[in-house]
């Protein structure tokens, strides 16, 4: 359980962002399509969390790139 938290407390403007939009496309999905039904527009949030753990991933190579691992100002040699 304390995973659970510290993924949703490191990610949680994610998650916001992604139930909103999951909501945006569920309701145009559903106007656009005139009947109820379950297609990919339920995969916004997954998606969402995927694009800001890749996000991250680029900028820890980006930051190992450049050597500024150690924050800024840091006198390494």
């Amino acid at each position: 359980m304390r995973k659970v938290k510290m993924y949703v407390s490191r990610n949680w403007l994610w998650i916001v962002v992604g139930l909103i939009l999951t909501e945006v496309f569920v309701k145009m999905a559903y106007a656009e399509r005139g009947y109820v039904a379950y297609g990919g527009e339920w995969l916004t949030l997954p998606l969402v969390l995927m694009l800001g753990e890749g996000s991250r991933g680029v900028g820890d190579v980006v930051r190992y790139l450049f050597g500024t691992e150690g924050g800024y100002g840091s006198n390494e040699d």
